[in-house]
């Protein structure tokens, strides 16, 4: 059993610490974050900066957290600037709990909250066409493969397919 926590002041620690034991891991398949990711002061701005906009209802945060109250990833919501009724969904689980259903179960929740709490009525997810552990996960929450974007993102010195997968709430 896991928990959704939004993103805080009091929480924001947790999540940089998560983030620099994952670092390399992360960068391994995602873009590195920016240089003063993880610097604590840059980390502080860009934690400010994103309570901001969770505070405007453009983005929504969260922690994963296991039944004990680790931290095991992130999940989030990023509102479409041009259609406020749709989200791009996000996450991330750290190393040492992959395949443990961390991702399935949060992926899960947060779309029970994006369409009930949040209002939102349309999610949109990529994924790295190899990531299969992804694509396993938004198939089996319902999300339906839409398009491939090509060269979308550069990783590790190559460019990366993307999936791109959406689920509606009728």
């Amino acid at each position: 059993m896991i928990r959704l926590e939004l993103l805080s002041e009091e929480n924001s620690t947790d999540v940089y610490s998560f983030e620099k034991e994952n670092r390399e891991y992360f960068e391994r398949n995602l873009p590195p974050r920016p240089g003063n990711y993880f610097d604590p002061e840059g980390f502080k701005e860009i934690t400010r900066e994103l309570l901001t906009e969770q505070t405007n209802r453009d983005v929504y945060m969260h922690l994963i957290r296991d039944s004990q109250g680790a931290m095991v990833g992130r999940i989030n919501l990023s509102v479409l600037e041009n259609d406020q009724k749709t989200a791009e969904l996000g996450y991330k689980i750290g190393e040492n709990y992959t395949n443990l259903g961390y991702a399935n179960e949060a992926v899960k929740i947060v779309l029970e909250k994006a369409f009930n709490i949040y209002g939102l009525n349309r999610i949109i997810a990529g994924t790295a066409t190899d990531n299969f552990a992804s694509n396993k996960v938004l198939i089996k929450n319902g999300f339906i493969f839409s398009k491939i974007i090509e060269n979308d993102l550069r990783i590790s010195k190559k460019w990366v397919h993307t999936e791109v997968f959406e689920i509606t709430n009728l």
